[in-house]
């Protein structure tokens, strides 16, 4: 994707010292964004009675709520966030778990959304 970010300013009508520095941006945020996605902050996340849990790679339980949530087809997309952090979005993919689990994911997301006020 940042490849053809990079290779567009230079197809489109731009100036000449804008293609290099555009070309430049898409390629260092396409590297920061893949930093990202091989190092997330959090590698587990867990609902518990006393609501959502972050585990880092530490080790380490983060309280967490859970700020919106998403469902794209298959695709389950949740927004947390953390007392420390601003947030922590994760996207669960059809076959990222078992379909029991993914069955409770899902009647717990439709709960939360029918409790929410408004």
């Amino acid at each position: 994707m940042s490849l053809a970010a990079a290779a567009a300013p230079w197809l489109s009508d731009l100036p000449g010292a804008a293609c290099p520095a555009l070309s430049f941006a898409a390629i260092a945020l396409g590297f920061a964004a893949a930093g990202r996605f091989l190092r997330p902050p959090f590698r587990r996340v867990a609902w518990r009675e006393a609501g959502w849990t972050l585990v880092d790679a530490v080790g380490e339980p983060h309280a967490a709520t859970l700020a919106s949530h998403a469902r794209f087809g298959g695709w389950l997309a949740l927004d947390f966030r953390t007392r420390h952090r601003r947030r922590f979005r994760m996207l669960i993919g059809p076959d990222n778990m078992p379909a029991e689990l993914r069955r409770r994911l899902t009647v717990l997301l439709a709960r939360a959304e029918i409790a929410q006020p408004g």
